[in-house]
């Protein structure tokens, strides 16, 4: 295989990564809207996860999201004396 093959190999592979990536996103994208959608409908992050078949990492990742959101609590503000 001289260099020019390796060259266009390299460069059919970049393209191929991108594709990839492309279809990852629209994907991470769908996964999200189903977790809320089952969140608000009541499923715990476990179940959803179980659901849909996800590895440990994206478990995590669902799980520390739904921590994060669980801990925001937006301040008050008190006017004049209490």
């Amino acid at each position: 295989m001289d260099s020019d093959e390796i060259r266009r190999e390299l460069a059919a592979a970049r393209v191929e990564a991108r594709r990839l990536a492309a279809e990852q996103q629209v994907w991470r994208e769908q996964v999200s809207v189903l977790f809320e959608q089952a969140r608000d409908a009541g499923l715990s992050t476990d179940e959803i996860v179980e659901a849909l078949g996800l590895s440990g990492k994206w478990a995590e990742h669902l799980r520390r999201r739904e921590a994060r959101r669980a801990h925001v609590v937006t301040p008050q503000f008190f006017f004049g004396a209490p």
